[in-house]
């Protein structure tokens, strides 16, 4: 295992760039767009209760793909791991920590744990010959993530604050376990490939009991990709002309499915603990667009101005969303959406 001193931390404190503001709906919401400088495309993944936003760019004078965190006042620092091809970060904190991977020559990519002074440690799950890929960073300080074997099978790991780990699959599972989210009581969700090559739902309670669920109507597969604090799950699943719907599930296992209005597709990545969904739907051009599912049912939709796809991909507490979108020249910017 590498020692944290080997870490070429390299941090840039940017300016922001191509900085730009659309009015939202009802003249509420406002989009920001940024970029690291140099960026050739970039995909913020994590924003954080405090609005403190995280995720991985291409470095476009290094050829390689680096990690940022962008401050709430909207300043940028970029960090990557010296001699690495990749470095990507997932997860985030109130206090600045952040979670990802980097690559090696070896191939049996370490996980990092990065504190907000530019401090990384790197953990292996053990078996994790083919890579540990942390998704996602509890507030509690714990990690969820997943590992792969010998054979490129994906496995699901918790790592608690103290850094025991715990490897775990799902039941039923032939083809990989891959969770996605955890909420504050380490709750974890995800998907997991059966024999037949389907993919289900599945919640782990925080005692280690797993439970596997599909959607209604579904056909191809249920994406369980993100739960809150009251255990309410957030996802997707494709019916039998292979459309995908947008679910949630509650803690009692109540299951609704919704789509914003001309969605021939809608995928749903991410609820805040008010019970605010997030993602984003394609129409009947291809076009894709945000949208936002308040808790009460509700769905308002949004678009980056200029932009010929909006992907919203996380959402915190205060409503604020980031993700990314693609410009008229097909390149990839990042953005977040305030009240």
């Amino acid at each position: 295992m590498r020692v944290r001193n080997t870490v070429n931390l390299s941090t840039v404190l940017c300016a922001i760039l191509c900085v730009t503001i659309q009015p939202g709906i009802a003249g509420k919401a406002k989009i920001t767009t940024f970029d690291p400088p140099g960026s050739g495309a970039t995909y913020p993944w994590t924003v954080s209760d405090d609005g403190t936003i995280t995720g991985f760019w291409y470095n476009t004078a290094k050829s390689e793909t680096d990690s940022f965190v962008r401050g709430k006042d909207g300043t940028i620092s970029v960090f990557n791991h010296q001699g690495s091809q990749v470095t990507a970060a997932y997860g985030i904190n109130t206090k600045g920590v952040t979670v990802g991977y980097w690559t090696n020559i070896a191939g049996n990519f370490p996980g990092f744990i990065r504190t907000s002074k530019g401090k990384m440690k790197i953990f292996r799950v053990d078996g994790a010959s083919n890579g540990t890929y942390p998704g996602e960073l509890g507030k509690s300080g714990a990690i969820v993530g997943a590992w792969y074997d010998d054979y490129d099978v994906v496995h699901g790991f918790l790592r608690t604050p103290k850094g025991s780990i715990t490897s775990f699959d799902a039941p039923g599972d032939a083809y990989g376990t891959f969770p996605t989210s955890m909420n504050a009581t380490d709750v974890i969700t995800g998907h997991f490939d059966d024999a037949s090559g389907l993919i289900h739902g599945f919640v782990r309670g925080s005692d280690g009991t797993i439970t596997t669920f599909d959607a209604p109507n579904d056909i191809y597969g249920t994406f369980a990709q993100a739960i809150n604090a009251g255990g309410t799950i957030a996802g997707y699943y494709d019916d039998s002309a292979d459309q995908a719907h947008g679910f949630l599930r509650s803690s009692d296992g109540t299951l609704t499915s919704f789509d914003p209005s001309g969605s021939t597709g809608t995928f749903v990545e991410s609820i805040n603990d008010k019970g605010d969904a997030t993602g984003y739907y394609q129409d009947t051009s291809g076009g894709s667009h945000g949208f936002v599912r308040a808790s009460g049912g509700s769905i308002s939709t949004f678009d980056v101005s200029g932009a010929s796809g909006t992907f919203a991909n996380n959402i915190n507490s205060k409503g604020e969303i980031t993700g990314w979108y693609i410009d008229s020249d097909g390149n990839y910017h990042g953005f977040v959406r305030s009240k």
